[in-house]
């Protein structure tokens, strides 16, 4: 083994859970509340990282019926789901999610997350994206930082032990596969931790980093993605994403379809309007925006909203920031403040005047659809001992998905993954960590080599693979394209982990570098395999939906290239 410049300590507990956000919060405290030894290790300070966190919208909430109308029910928000995403997601964890869901809600309400009412007392719900009935709850639109303050303080109250600022960097095998543990770096006293266990639970969100826009926070870098996948977890769907329009200066925040109902113009560096030039003669623009719903669709005819950005922004009529400008200035003030009124209030709080001033906005990447493919109701992984949820895990979002199950979900599968990771820790001990000296090798090659840390390059190889998947994989894609974006990241991956030299200041920086190329080719691989357009996947040299792709693809590792799967659910 390599000479490591780090001390490297070890931790014992029964379950470890990585992750900040709202599913892994969750997890740490029903395994807790289990009673089980539970630490949670967080890549950025406590309540301020994930999706979950930073997620804001006109409409952001938690779907779960039970709490509105009568005729709505578990079956209902089943079929719901379902309709939206039949063919793609496993009906067995659809089930557990619309029967759980009301439970957590209720959760949530005793532990005194502030949920939005009407005059009456009644819950204020919001019929959402793909919903028959209006079922989701929310708080005034910044809904999932409500839940992980009140679900975060719970837990501390309950003594579970939080590791801020510690980065995972690899999970622990035995001889077996079986999980052992997890390897984590303290960036504060740049020291390695190995946390042995018996249970882990991975909570490391999406892949946001992975693009040059995006509505969460940079630390996202597709690590537990990358990490599952070379230690050979099955994923699933990893070709769907969600990204639409969304303000990127001076602050993130996507727009959802009644911003766009409004109808308000889109313009180009040279405060030019131009989506009229891209919108077919038969095309009525009215109903361009009518039909606007947040993500990108290409299921109606908003699609051309983010198909004209892509363009100006490609032909060089964006902005310096890589967007373009969205303006209400013709929209009368009150119409402005009744038909978006959260985002009007964030906005005029930044001190932004939308019944003024344009907008900058871009396409931002938004969420996950895909993941480590959950084996069970559980949630846990093909690898035993190891538990994915929220936006890290697969199985329950295909190409649409109703809103308000994404924070569900989190609730749902945190749930149950803590209080399964608590039984498996009564009765199993963790086994020889016998893929620790594996990982231990390739950091202390990467500290000892003999040349300068590199932090320039590494922050550059960054920056140019968020480049290219920003242009190649977000809104449209070819296999041109795709393949040259490939081709680009393969050997930007080898440079990095042969070459380029890491110090323990930049140690999370190199090795979440290396986990966002790995999920970036993970990603443009699967776009690939699915050679039609469905949904927010618009391939533009197939641009047809066939009826021959209603299925899942899975992915798993092969030696050096990756084997796909048809999955029929």
């Amino acid at each position: 083994m390599n000479s490591l410049p780090l001390d490297l300590i070890k931790i014992k507990t029964d379950v470890v859970v990585i992750g900040g956000g709202g599913a892994a919060s969750r997890a740490a405290l029903s395994a807790a509340q289990q009673g089980a030894k539970v630490r949670l290790v967080t890549k950025a300070p406590l309540k301020s990282g994930g999706s979950t966190v930073h997620g804001a919208s006109e409409i952001m909430s938690m779907g779960a019926a039970g709490f509105g109308d009568k005729a709505d029910g578990v079956e209902i928000h089943y079929q719901d789901t379902m309709r939206a995403g039949k063919g793609f997601i496993d009906p067995s964890l659809v089930r557990i999610l619309a029967e759980d869901a009301p439970d957590r809600v209720r959760d949530l309400i005793d532990l005194g997350v502030p949920l939005d009412r009407n005059n009456s007392g009644e819950f204020k719900l919001i019929k959402s994206d793909f919903g028959s009935y209006a079922r989701a709850v929310g708080v005034k639109g910044k809904t999932g930082k409500a839940f992980v303050t009140v679900i975060t303080d719970e837990l501390i109250r309950l003594g579970v032990q939080v590791d801020e600022s510690v980065a995972l960097l690899d999970i622990i095998c035995d001889h077996d596969g079986v999980i052992c543990g997890a390897l984590c770096y303290d960036t504060s006293l740049q020291r390695l931790i190995h946390y042995e266990a018996p249970a882990v639970i991975l909570g490391t969100g999406g892949a946001h980093g992975a693009f040059q826009q995006q509505v969460s926070t940079a630390e996202m870098t597709g690590d537990g993605q990358a990490i599952c996948y070379r230690h050979g977890a099955t994923l699933v769907n990893m070709e769907f994403h969600q990204v639409g329009p969304a303000l990127i200066h001076p602050y993130v925040q996507l727009f959802s379809g009644s911003c766009f109902g409004l109808h308000p113009k889109l313009l180009n560096n040279q405060h030019e309007e131009f989506i009229g030039k891209y919108i077919p003669s038969h095309v009525d623009l009215d109903n361009v925006y009518d039909q606007k719903v947040f993500p990108f669709t290409t299921i109606n005819d908003s699609r051309f909203i983010e198909i004209a950005i892509t363009r100006e922004i490609n032909e060089g009529r964006g902005t310096e920031r890589g967007g373009v400008y969205l303006s209400f200035a013709h929209i009368p003030i009150e119409k402005i403040a009744n038909g978006m009124p959260n985002t009007y209030r964030w906005m005029s709080s930044h001190g932004l005047k939308p019944e003024k001033d344009p907008l900058e906005i871009g396409l931002a990447f938004q969420c996950m659809n895909g993941g480590v493919r959950m084996m069970d109701s559980d949630a846990q992984s093909s690898i035993p001992g190891l538990y994915v949820i929220g936006e890290l895990a697969g199985g329950v979002r295909g190409p649409d998905r109703p809103g308000g199950n994404s924070l569900a979900e989190g609730q749902v599968f945190g749930n149950r993954s803590g209080i399964a990771a608590a039984k498996r820790a009564k009765v199993t001990k963790p086994g020889e960590a016998h893929t620790l000296n594996e990982v231990l090798n390739f950091i202390g090659a990467a500290l000892n080599r003999n040349h300068e840390g590199h932090s320039s390059s590494i922050n550059e190889i960054s920056s140019s693979v968020q480049k290219i998947m920003q242009s190649d994989c977000l809104i449209e894609k070819n296999a041109v394209s795709m393949n040259a974006a490939l081709k680009y990241l393969s050997s930007t991956q080898k440079e990095l982990e042969d070459t380029i030299s890491f110090s323990p200041e930049n140690l999370v920086v190199g090795m979440s570098t290396r986990n966002l190329i790995t999920t970036g080719i993970l990603i443009l691989h699967s776009c690939l395999q699915r050679e039609e357009t469905r949904s927010g996947h618009y391939r533009t040299d197939f641009p047809d939906t066939s009826s021959d792709m209603v299925c899942s693809y899975t992915a798993v590792k092969d030696g050096d290239g990756i084997v796909f799967s048809r999955l029929d659910y």
